[in-house]
């Protein structure tokens, strides 16, 4: 099965940049592929901690190592915006990776990684029932996954550099897929490199 990375909010983006880690997206040799509304996110005020930083990676990467995929939630928020300077992205990046999944999925033997920094989702019903071949982890969940594989030597030392701009938050482990358990105890597998 062939699998594709979607970063589904700008937290994990962050969080890799302030650690200095956005490469380790790379490690799995999946497709990346960032939803413009979750680039829009962090791009938007270049002045929060590593919002440049990842503005110059998505600019550095796209369209060779990663993709940003385009979509109707940053279309219809980019036409509000203009009629309302003052509307709000609130939710629209989970909404973005989730049209992008569909779009994923819709394509034969395709399944997708969805890496989540922000808890809330959880809480949302951002994915009321995952579909088949799907895993949502965590930012901490992904690295120590690739950890796990030996793709990289400390999950915790990216986290430590990090802990400190972006809160304890991101230290918390979270994984979740379909009700397929046996895909889900051995999901790293899939984060091992191609």
């Amino acid at each position: 099965m062939k699998l594709s990375l979607i970063v589904t909010d700008s937290g994990p983006l962050i969080t890799l940049a302030i650690a200095g880690a956005l490469d380790v997206l790379f490690l799995p040799g999946l497709p990346v592929i960032v939803p413009d509304m979750v680039r829009h996110e962090v791009i938007a005020d270049l002045s929060k901690p590593g919002a440049m930083l990842v503005a110059d990676w998505i600019r550095a990467n796209n369209p060779h190592r990663l993709s940003v995929a385009p979509t109707e939630v940053f279309e219809e928020f980019m036409l509000l915006k203009s009629i309302n300077p003052a509307t709000k992205t609130k939710n629209r990046g989970e909404q973005a990776a989730a049209e992008v999944l569909t779009k994923v999925l819709e394509r034969q033997d395709f399944g997708a990684v969805l890496v989540f920094e922000d808890s809330a989702v959880r809480k949302t019903n951002f994915l009321l029932r995952l579909p088949d071949a799907v895993v949502v982890a965590s930012t901490s969940e992904f690295l120590f996954g690739l950890e796990s594989r030996g793709v990289i030597a400390s999950a915790q030392a990216i986290l430590d550099r990090a802990v400190d701009v972006r809160g304890n938050e991101l230290l918390v482990r979270y994984v979740a897929g379909s009700d397929d358990s046996e895909r889900l105890q051995d999901w790293p597998q899939a984060l091992r490199p191609s």
